[in-house]
């Protein structure tokens, strides 16, 4: 495949994510009331704030550029939906986890990002976007 096809489908990796995510939503409160997904909901939203809070600060900041480093709000997007798919059972959470390594190992192959930027992204943001989506992480949906 050429750099355009691959390109082109790392592009559209996070929408499809988020598209299954309303998707998910929509199913989840047809078959339980909007009252089950709210939560979840609330997760992903402060989930995003807190991923754009941090690019800001590091573009007003400089600091992954400052170890010679790259913010990757690639990761850090992914890594939200990784998590609420992830919950949801064991075939979702291993075709979640699987599905996030090759994307990594794509923007690799791309040359968006470097293992360093993928891993200093998801060691900063990870930990917060379990605590955020932690109400719903103790109801299986």
């Amino acid at each position: 495949m050429t750099y355009q096809e691959w390109d082109f489908i790392a592009d559209t990796y996070i929408p499809l994510l988020g598209v299954y995510f309303v998707i998910s939503v929509v199913k989840i409160s047809r078959n339980r009331g909007w009252i089950n997904v709210k939560q979840s909901i609330v997760g992903i939203i402060v989930s995003i704030g807190f991923i754009y809070g941090l690019m800001w600060l590091d573009d007003t900041m400089n600091i992954w550029p400052r170890f010679g480093l790259d913010y990757s709000t690639h990761t850090a997007l992914a890594l939200v939906f990784m998590v609420y798919f992830s919950r949801q059972s064991t075939t979702k959470f291993i075709l979640a986890t699987s599905s996030m390594l090759l994307y990594c190992l794509l923007m690799v192959y791309q040359q968006y990002h470097s293992i360093m930027d993928i891993l200093t992204t998801s060691i900063m943001t990870l930990p917060f976007i379990y605590l955020a989506q932690l109400k719903t992480l103790r109801t299986k949906m």
